[in-house]
């Protein structure tokens, strides 16, 4: 149901792709295609675009890679060094 009028959610247009970057799996870097599908009220004509946990809103960056460059900028690592390391 629509946030804001709470009528039906119908799809809409097509399905967004996006590529987002993960953490490494067995030394090879990791890609998930990920394609977010659209979707309109049909009372108030809104559209919005499916979420999901793996990124935020309007992001092309997983929350692992955050936490990890997050963990990583405490340690004191220069940011050339993070960005060769999660690639």
């Amino acid at each position: 149901s629509c946030p804001h009028c709470h009528g039906k959610m119908i799809k809409y247009d097509f399905q967004k792709p996006s590529k987002i970057p993960l953490l490494e799996q067995a030394g090879t870097p990791t890609l998930l295609r990920l394609k977010k599908r659209r979707f309109q009220c049909k009372n108030c004509r809104r559209v919005r675009v499916a979420e999901t946990s793996i990124v935020e809103k309007n992001c092309q960056i997983s929350n692992l890679v955050r936490q990890k460059v997050t963990q990583l900028l405490t340690e004191k690592v220069s940011l050339t060094d993070i960005a060769r390391r999660l690639r």
